[in-house]
């Protein structure tokens, strides 16, 4: 399933591309896959509480992007989904306007998600069975005053240490003791106060 997968970032810059990944049922499926492997759109409908019909049409919508493909087919009519690309990454920064609602409709749709589940966690995470876990998870928040260059760095070196584990979407490549983690990471300059600093 994975033998012929590049786990190198794809960067998106088509609007169209981007508004199509921008859903939250797609961005739901195309994590599915990566985790569980080939599904049908049956057993993802299954898995998300969805139906097989609405899942199989955004599963051609993710394949018309390269996002996910077709895999093995089964009997009959059957066909699995396995996933077309992973490490995507995004920002419409100096792109026409089009192009550049549709990265901040993605950004929106994978950060509501996300702090969607930071959230969840930190009401569940004292009842998680392993305390070693609760410890080794973290959430931290800095401020620090930094130049341009300076933060394109930091993020250049928190990429890097992300990438380094984007090959074990494959199944074979995971430590037996390995669970799905959700990584989230930003930098942003904030507003000057009234001040100036």
């Amino acid at each position: 399933m994975f033998r012929n997968m590049s786990f190198e970032q794809r960067r998106l810059t088509d609007a169209k591309v981007m508004r199509a990944l921008a859903h939250p049922t797609r961005i739901d499926l195309l994590e599915l896959i990566a985790r569980e492997g080939e599904l049908t759109a049956t057993r993802a409908a299954e898995l998300l509480d969805m139906t097989p019909a609405n899942c199989s049409f955004h599963l051609r919508r993710l394949a018309e992007h390269g996002f996910v493909q077709e895999g093995s087919r089964g009997p009959g009519r059957t066909r699995t989904w396995k996933i077309g690309s992973v490490g995507h990454s995004w920002d419409g920064v100096g792109a026409d306007a089009e192009t550049t609602a549709a990265a901040v409709a993605l950004t929106s749709a994978v950060l509501e998600r996300d702090v969607g589940r930071l959230r969840e966690w930190l009401l569940v995470r004292e009842q998680w069975a392993e305390p070693e876990w609760r410890r080794a998870a973290f959430v931290d928040e800095a401020l620090m005053y930094l130049t341009r260059e300076e933060v394109e760095q930091l993020g250049a070196l928190i990429l890097e240490q992300v990438m380094g584990y984007i090959d074990r979407i494959d199944p074979s490549k995971r430590p037996a003791d390995a669970v799905p983690v959700q990584f989230l990471a930003a930098g942003f300059p904030l507003p000057p106060t009234a001040t100036g600093n």
